[in-house]
């Protein structure tokens, strides 16, 4: 045997290893007993962590290669089966016997062109072969499943491509900025390639029940308690309203907005114990917060702003479960605390993932492609014709009982006489 012989053969001989359903199955079942050992595997143990002993090891991430290996030889195979199919139909019918075999359906006599417009009305994309006809309808569906190998494809490289990108955290105080970020990975600080500056913070919460007091300011008598939520508002009495603006849990700072007989009068902060505000609002008593419930946290709102050679390019809101995104670097609020002295401090966490587009498109096209597979079947069927007319010889698509109901129906559009032919034969 010819050395160029001899290594094609071992080259087909791989392909077909690599390309087999057996091997597809062992890597499916192997990447499942992995992961059964790592949902029973405690989280950490003699201080091994289980992501990291399964789902980051070596032997881990070969089988995953094995296993996009594998669907990329079965992807080619049937890419190649599905553009070779119409050629491989055009022989299927050619060497059927189609003036003896069985499931020859005839039709009467029909000019070619007028035959193709009929199966184009039906749906049916035409082509020919010699004096012969190839009908086929549901192309879409067919090609869906090569697509299908492929967007799976995709989506392991876009995971694959996530090892390019990074996950860091920060923790800054407001009005601080930061241009790098601490990397896990390497334990080490790295730069970001943008400054971030932390603009201004603060925890949201429900709408708390509180009250708060009028008291004389000479005797420092409590002269009335009154109740209510943010957005509520109270009579304060000869005809001074409140509208019970903000309250911030932590300072026991209110605010209310004061109108006197319907005309505003503006805002009037009001602090617990002894503190005083400058509030432009005269007032012929003192208001103070007296108590509240214990809130209920809502939200933490950041609002920040991105700088490139010292010169602010973007500011936004950042807000748990909505991150700012820059230069593909996702911003995450993930922590906050408050120190001695009552200055806030974030926990931001920072991650970029390239892959991450092509993961997204990968799973759009992967279930398009799902939809396709499973709704849309290939119908093709070949005319070939006779000294009657024509005769339709079904190629695929047309098994069982409806198969043949919808055959019978196709055959009778087709042979059925249009108005011009009623015309010629009267």
């Amino acid at each position: 045997m010819p050395l160029s012989q001899k290594n094609g053969e071992i080259m087909k001989r791989l392909f077909d290893m690599f390309s087999s359903v057996r091997l597809t199955l062992a890597l499916l079942l192997g990447l499942s007993l992995v992961a059964i050992g790592g949902t029973l595997w405690p989280i950490e143990k003699d201080n091994i962590q289980r992501y990291e002993l399964y789902y980051q090891s070596l032997w881990f991430r070969l089988l995953l290669a094995l296993l996009a290996l594998n669907l990329a030889a079965c992807t080619w195979r049937t890419f190649r089966r599905v553009w070779r199919e119409k050629q491989s139909l055009l022989d299927r019918l050619t060497t059927l016997a189609v003036s003896s075999s069985p499931v020859a359906h005839p039709l009467p006599a029909v000019a070619a062109d007028e035959l193709v417009s009929r199966l184009q009305q039906q749906g049916y994309k035409s082509s020919r072969s010699g004096d012969q006809l190839l009908a086929r309808r549901g192309l879409s569906g067919r090609w869906a499943l090569p697509i299908l190998h492929l967007s799976i494809l995709a989506v392991m490289l876009g995971a694959w491509a996530a090892q390019l990108g990074f996950v860091g955290t920060v923790n800054m105080y407001v009005t601080h900025q930061i241009d790098t970020y601490f990397d896990w990975d390497v334990e080490s600080q790295q730069p970001l390639g943008f400054s971030l500056r932390l603009d201004h913070f603060e925890p949201q919460y429900y709408p708390i029940e509180l009250r708060f007091a009028t008291i004389d300011p000479v005797t420092q008598e409590t002269l009335q308690v009154y109740t209510a939520k943010e957005g509520e508002t109270v009579d304060l009495g000869d005809g001074l309203t409140a509208l019970v603006q903000r309250f911030f849990p932590e300072e026991e700072h209110l605010v209310l907005n004061l109108m006197s007989s319907g005309l505003p009068l503006g805002e009037y902060h009001a602090l617990s114990g002894s503190r005083s505000y400058p509030n432009t609002v005269r007032l012929p008593v003192i208001i103070r917060p007296a108590a509240f419930r214990d809130p209920l946290l809502k939200q933490l709102h950041s609002e920040v702003s991105i700088l490139e050679n010292d010169q602010v390019v973007r500011q936004g809101i950042i807000e748990v479960n909505q991150p700012l995104v820059h230069r593909g670097v996702a911003i995450y609020q993930t922590a906050y605390s408050r120190d001695e002295s009552g200055f806030w401090t974030c926990g931001f966490q920072l991650s970029k993932d390239p892959g991450e587009p092509v993961v997204w498109l990968g799973s759009i096209i992967l279930s398009l492609a799902l939809v396709l597979v499973f709704t849309v079947r290939l119908q093709a069927l070949g005319l070939v014709p006779s000294e009657q007319g024509w005769q339709v010889v079904p190629l695929t698509g047309f098994r069982g009982d409806v198969g043949a109901a919808r055959l019978q129906s196709l055959v009778a559009a087709l042979g059925k006489v249009s108005l011009p032919d009623r015309e010629a034969e009267s």
